[in-house]
């Protein structure tokens, strides 16, 4: 709302009388304030207070705002007038916020000082979300859609915990967290990266990783978990090699031939790949589907790599920039959708961020988005991120660029507190430290140690499985 002036009638600060050698002399009353004391819907775009007396101040202490010091430099007097230039901190929506000018900060012109006083207002209320629970996927399953009005409707308000698979296709991070602290994380996140052992010319069907629906997944779902899954998409080192022995397959641009373009070209060998790959995984998806499970979906995750600082990609996925990596989702998308799959909730990966050597500005790289049509959230993935407030920076930085989409710590490692980060800015939909291989404990973790996992499973702001819906 605009912010009103109001004069006081009345004299509603009382201030120390004092003598001086001219006399009696008494303390500058405060007749007006913006915002006024008691105001309420005060716009979170504002960054000026003022307090005005009857007579000529001068200025001798900081003031505070929520216990946050405005320094002297922050203030300024004019005549009768004291201007608060600069808060300690950006307005939310929603909030109390009480000023409170101490004892003896304020004094009249021939050194009267006066009482402590304090105006309180509060902030307009949240802006009703714009993020619309319609999903990409058409005539989701039933369990999808509550799993997405689920992941909506806690949207800047709770973040919700999640945790890695080791390697593939287990809960043993779940389980490690649960040790530590008695409580499971929210989301377990799969990974489909030994996919390509049950294509057609492995000959070692006894290191064959299996995917199948099993009692495990049964009865995480069943006490109210949710699922996720990435995919390393692993693929030939180059045409005609078997995939057999170690080092055949590869995610990286560089040690392989397989061009993404020419998975859409009828009759190459990258063709014959995708085929076989996505039928693979198709029935995976169709199975999960058939036992009424939604799946949260990250395939061809962190897309442009180190692209949009000037560097390469890091996945082969990437290795032909932008317009092909958005060619090849939408050619996933569309397959699936032929398919008959229908419990995805599609998740991409942005890498705008910080660059390795710049700790101020954030890169966009929205120019490798899919399309609103094709994807339902904004995954980023944040390692040795140290401060709360650089986490927070991203994120506002990526709900700005997307304001219609859930935003989310899709991947991390070594980053902030979640209770640090959340009371920073940063209100990702939920967060989930990377695994550490054959870890037993917690303790010493390289990702996310018990400390930071006891921080996160007692937050107020943190959603565990048991508070998931069933």
């Amino acid at each position: 709302m605009t912010l009103l002036l109001l004069i006081f009638p009345l004299v509603i600060w009382s201030c120390d009388d004092d003598e001086t050698d001219g006399g009696s002399s008494s303390a500058p009353v405060l007749v007006s304030s913006m915002p006024v004391d008691g105001a309420t819907d005060v716009t979170v775009s504002t960054n000026v207070l003022t307090l005005t007396f009857d007579s000529p101040i001068r200025l001798s202490k900081s003031l505070y705002l929520n216990d946050k010091e405005i320094t002297i430099l922050n203030l300024s007097v004019t005549g009768s007038v004291l201007t608060i230039s600069s808060l300690p901190e950006d307005l939310e929506r929603g909030k109390t916020y009480t000023l409170v000018v101490p004892q003896g900060a304020l004094t009249s012109a021939d050194g009267v000082s006066c009482a402590e006083y304090s105006i309180t207002f509060t902030t307009e209320a949240k802006k009703e979300s714009v993020i619309s629970k319609k999903l990409v996927t058409e005539n989701p399953l039933p369990a999808t859609q509550k799993l997405f009005d689920f992941i909506v409707d806690n949207y800047g308000e709770k973040m919700i915990s999640s945790s890695m698979a080791n390697v593939a296709w287990n809960f043993a991070e779940a389980e490690l967290v649960y040790k530590a602290t008695g409580k499971y994380p929210a989301i377990a996140t799969m990974d489909f990266i030994h996919l390509y052992t049950h294509r057609s010319d492995w000959d070692n069907p006894y290191w064959v990783v299996d995917y199948d629906v099993n009692d495990e997944v049964r009865n995480w779902v069943k006490n109210g978990g949710a699922l996720a899954a990435s995919w390393h998409w692993n693929v030939p080192v180059k045409e005609g090699v078997s995939y057999s022995g170690n080092g055949n397959v590869t995610c990286s641009p560089d040690k392989t031939t397989f061009m993404p373009s020419k998975m859409l070209v009828e009759g190459t060998w990258e063709k014959s790949v995708r085929d076989e790959d996505l039928a693979i995984m198709a029935d995976y998806l169709l199975k999960l589907q058939e036992e009424g499970i939604a799946l949260i979906w990250r395939p061809f995750h962190e897309a442009s790599g180190n692209a949009n600082v000037g560097g390469v990609s890091w996945f082969w996925w990437g290795k032909e920039g932008a317009e092909v990596y958005k060619k090849i989702w939408i050619d996933m998308f569309e397959y699936f959708k032929a398919k008959g799959i229908r419990n995805l909730i599609w998740v991409w990966t942005t890498q705008t961020g910080y660059s390795w050597k710049d700790e101020v500005n954030i890169y966009p790289d929205e120019d490798w988005y899919p399309g609103d049509e094709y994807v339902d959230i904004i995954g980023r993935d944040e390692y040795n991120y140290s401060t709360a407030k650089k986490s927070a920076d991203e994120f506002k930085a990526i709900q700005k660029m997307f304001p219609n989409k859930v935003v989310t710590l899709s991947e991390c490692g070594n980053v902030a507190k979640l209770s640090e980060q959340w009371e920073a800015g940063a209100l990702w939909s939920w967060a989930m430290p990377w695994y550490q291989y054959e870890a037993t404990t917690l303790d010493g973790h390289e990702h996310a140690n018990t400390a930071w996992w006891k921080d996160a499973m007692n937050s107020e702001c943190v959603i565990t499985r048991d508070e998931m819906p069933r």
